[in-house]
């Protein structure tokens, strides 16, 4: 993305990608992941979708883009330190409001929250979409012109409280939310806790589907990452095998 002399975010072109932070995956993903569309990342529970989406969001910032993050697996406190061990140091960027941390986990607990944006009752559904919008509208003012990234981590506690099908619903909607600027959702879904039906049906809504498992080979569990649906460009489902390093996933090199 380009300034002018004057400051004013210059027009991004209808097929802007967001770079995902692991240069074998924007490989297999033919430059990024498309503007405009709302991504599924599934994981097995020996995988760490959290960092991905944080490595995910730290690009996203260098790159002078706008990241909102909904937790509702974790603290905010724990995505700070977590997302500071790898050198992601989000403070500077949290000052300026391009890093918006949205705490729906203290809320779980029944608790306040002590963050600017947080939700008191994170299962009500309209209470969501009307965050969403609440910052939407504040980005669309303050940051115009600007790539947003937006990261739901997970949706699974809230699959597991309003049902899937009713979780679903909220996913559609916030589908046309993407479409009104440069823009891409993240949602994670936890493998296994809903069933088969629904990670397929999950899947199905989704306009992009990235997928991190672990198999054992020869007696070591090896962890992998790929692409398995991507609307609005040509990619590669090829496994890539990863771990994590000192600057979170790092992909393995073929042999």
């Amino acid at each position: 993305m380009e300034r002018s002399k004057l400051g004013e975010v210059t027009p991004i072109p209808s097929a802007y990608r967001f770079k995902t932070g692991i240069p074998e995956l924007d490989k297999a993903l033919n430059g990024g992941i498309p503007a405009t569309l709302t991504i599924l990342v599934i994981n097995d529970p020996e995988n760490d979708a959290s960092t991905f989406c944080q490595q995910f969001c730290w690009q996203g910032l260098i790159n002078d883009e706008v990241c909102v993050y909904f937790t509702y697996d974790h603290h905010p406190n724990v995505i700070r330190r977590n997302m500071l061990r790898f050198g992601w140091n989000v403070a500077p960027y949290e000052k300026e409001e391009d890093f918006i941390i949205v705490d729906c986990f203290s809320g779980r607990l029944g608790e306040r929250g002590s963050e600017k944006y947080w939700l008191e009752k994170p299962f009500d559904g309209l209470a969501l979409l009307e965050m969403f919008r609440i910052l939407e509208r504040k980005i669309r003012s303050e940051k115009a012109g600007r790539p947003v990234r937006v990261v739901l981590d997970s949706f699974s506690p809230l699959a597991q409280v309003v049902g899937f099908m009713d979780t679903t619903k909220i996913v559609m909607k916030l589908q046309s939310l993407a479409k009104r600027g440069i823009y891409v959702g993240i949602g994670v879904v936890h493998k296994g806790i809903h069933g088969i039906a629904a990670e397929f049906l999950a899947k199905h809504v989704s306009e992009g589907v990235i997928e991190l498992y672990t198999k054992e080979e020869k007696g070591q569990l090896k962890q992998y990452i790929r692409v398995s649906k991507m609307c609005l460009t040509k990619f590669d489902s090829s496994k890539i095998e990863y771990t994590l390093g000192e600057e979170g996933i790092v992909a393995i090199p073929k042999l």
